[in-house]
């Protein structure tokens, strides 16, 4: 959920450090998707902007293209 807090809070750093945790402790790709989902939710149209830093950060650490 730090996740989830970093899309609300806009912290572009936060968002990177806790996807790489998130997904070092074994988080799916599909977990860590709901979350994002839950922080743009949560932090209205700025969140739109920093769910999708949150979907790069998660595509660059699964390395792979997220559709």
């Amino acid at each position: 959920m730090a996740l989830a807090v970093s899309i609300a809070i806009r912290c572009e750093g936060c968002i990177t450090s806790h996807t790489n945790s998130a997904i070092k402790k074994g988080a799916t790709e599909q977990e860590v998707i709901e979350t994002i989902k839950v922080g743009m939710m949560m932090s209205g149209g700025p969140g739109m902007i920093y769910g999708s830093k949150a979907i790069a950060a998660v595509e660059q650490f699964f390395g792979k293209h997220l559709a």
